[in-house]
């Protein structure tokens, strides 16, 4: 293509030479071939160029396209890095309020054991005074009790002795003859008396004058006393009791009876009797837990929660005991007292795992 134009270059340079000797022929042919090559040209100008405009245009399109993607991508970054920071943010405000929560939570939950643990003491504190008050009570009609059949023996013990006789008969003597305006001593009365030696004379003296003014009322005790010359021995036949044994099982069989009929109440009391008579008896921890259920059944929960504290603080190790302690839990479900109940259920399960009562409190705490 060069050499073609480069020859065209020539040849016009020297045509002004060769004018005159070229021939018509020639100068035609000059002509052809520069039309050919103006062709040629316009072809080159026409294709060539705009292939490369073309390809031009494509190029600066393919890099608006790429320079448009590159921003996008820009975009996206600096959103993602935006989302990000939203995020890091949120999750620190989200930890801070975790903590936060935490830290209200267990303060919560250490006030409420704290108050639980007060709670607990009060009611311990509560159950010891009302133990010790029902021992105090238990103890002093013990004691009444001693006194009163001690001064039952002492007077049918007076009243059943020679001695005590032939007292009575010197003052029936002084009260209806009326010998004498001044009242006879205990002493003098005594030495009147056909009494064997001066040394039971001596011991009668503090009987007599305890006793003397009581008999007098009843003639029906003196004229049994006045024909009797049998010895100490048979006034001990007569204030000898029944054997303890028999009527605490009756009492407690008693006892037993009512609170299958339903009588409740009375069966408490029976079972009370039973335990005021004999509680070191074969069914004294029976007898106490069965007054806390008399008093379950009536309804009153708290007095049966005192019965079976009894249980479990006298006799931690006795069979009946985790059962006590299942009925207290219980009572305090009744009384709406959960927590605590709760607390109760899960030493019945730490400490008696392998006892039926263990199951029971395991069922009940799944159902609180």
């Amino acid at each position: 293509m060069k050499k073609s134009f480069g020859q065209l270059l020539v040849l016009l340079t020297l045509s002004p030479f060769l004018v005159q000797c070229a021939t018509q022929d020639e100068v035609r042919t000059l002509s052809y071939q520069l039309r050919a090559v103006n062709k040629k040209l316009e072809d080159m100008q026409s294709n060539t160029v705009g292939d490369i405009q073309k390809k031009q245009a494509n190029s600066s399109g393919q890099l608006t396209e790429m320079q448009q993607e590159i921003l996008a991508l820009k975009g996206e970054l600096e959103a993602t890095a935006m989302s990000n920071r939203q995020l890091q943010e949120q999750n620190k405000d989200l930890e801070s309020s975790i903590q936060g929560m935490v830290s209200k939570k267990s303060s919560e939950t250490d006030t409420k054991i704290t108050q639980l643990n007060e709670q607990l003491k009060q009611q311990q504190d509560s159950v010891a005074s009302l133990h010790e008050a029902r021992a105090q009570e238990a103890e002093r009609k013990a004691h009444a009790a001693a006194e009163a059949a001690e001064a039952a023996k002492l007077k049918a013990k007076t009243a059943a002795t020679p001695q005590g006789a032939a007292v009575i008969l010197a003052d029936q003597k002084k009260l209806v003859k009326g010998k004498t305006t001044t009242p006879v001593k205990p002493e003098t009365a005594v030495t009147q008396t056909p009494t064997p030696a001066p040394a039971s004379t001596a011991k009668v003296k503090p009987t007599t004058t305890a006793t003397v003014a009581p008999p007098v009322p009843l003639p029906a005790k003196v004229t049994e006393a006045e024909p009797a010359s049998t010895p100490a021995p048979a006034a001990k036949k007569e204030a000898e009791p029944v054997a303890a044994t028999e009527p605490g099982d009756e009492v407690f069989k008693q006892a037993q009876k009512k609170f299958e009929a339903g009588d409740y109440h009375n069966a408490y009391e029976n079972y009370e009797s039973y335990l005021d008579k004999h509680g070191s008896g074969a069914n004294a921890v029976q007898a106490r837990y069965m007054m806390g259920e008399s008093l379950y059944q009536q309804k009153e929960y708290d007095q049966a929660i005192l019965q079976y504290q009894k249980i479990i603080s006298t006799q931690p190790k006795h069979a009946k005991t985790p059962a006590a302690l299942l009925k207290q839990a219980m009572a305090f479900e009744q009384l709406s007292d959960k927590d605590t109940a709760k607390i109760i259920y899960q030493k019945i399960i730490s400490s008696y795992g392998s006892s039926p009562e263990a199951a029971q409190a395991k069922s009940k705490l799944g159902s609180l």
